[in-house]
């Protein structure tokens, strides 16, 4: 079997009551790099992840895997994980069956807390303590792609950096798909960057110009 190496979308189209959420969408995510997703509140970044991972329904896409269509990304087995911006485990779960559950290595994840966390359940922990343990579920699970929508969310300063350092780890291995407001951070260790404006992808070539010049960033 090929190594997969490259996932890609196109050709999305998302609408509610007939207002048009996404069009002519496009994005190309190699792995072994960060590909970041820009935008407003409310422009459809959150929509756009779930259309790729395959659990909202598009009036139109086309999601590629090697060059080959697949329906839903989230039925292929061992290809993609996906962070919502939702709690993703069982309050009653503890954090070492949670890491287990998605096939995490311990020794990849380098936080000296962690043994402190592993015994608990995860509705024990604090809300930013549990966003930070279900990203490195995701980030840490052994699949060549992972899409991250909004992992810094409720982070403390030092989980935002213990968890930039895991991502940038993890291009070594996988694509990772990442959308976040905090966008320094996201600039900080992106490859690529799209920005979603008026419901379309742009790929930026000098981020931090065409950011100011798009009116995302003021000047």
């Amino acid at each position: 079997m090929e190594p997969i190496t490259i996932l890609e979308i196109d050709s999305v189209e998302l609408s509610f009551d007939e207002r048009k959420i996404l069009q002519s969408v496009y994005l190309k995510i190699p792995r072994y790099q960060i590909t970041s997703i820009l935008g407003r509140n409310g422009c459809g970044k959150s929509s756009l992840l779930q259309i790729v991972f395959g659990t909202m329904r598009a009036t139109n896409k086309s999601v590629r895997v090697n060059g080959r269509y697949v329906e839903s990304l989230y039925r292929q087995r061992n290809v993609a994980r996906y962070l919502p911006q939702h709690p993703l485990t069982p309050s009653s779960m503890k954090v070492k069956d949670a890491l287990a559950w998605y096939g995490v290595n311990l020794n990849e994840a380098k936080y000296n807390k962690l043994p402190t966390l592993i015994s608990q359940r995860m509705g024990e922990l604090s809300g930013g303590e549990r966003r930070f343990i279900e990203a490195l579920m995701v980030l840490l699970s052994p699949v060549p792609f992972v899409l991250l929508d909004e992992p810094f969310t409720n982070l403390a300063p030092i989980y935002v950096e213990v968890l930039k350092q895991h991502i940038v780890e993890q291009k070594q291995n996988k694509g990772v798909l990442i959308t976040d407001h905090l966008y320094r951070e996201v600039l900080d260790i992106a490859d690529q960057n799209y920005l979603i404006q008026n419901g379309t992808t742009y790929l930026l070539t000098n981020p931090r110009q065409e950011l100011v010049d798009r009116g995302y960033l003021p000047g």
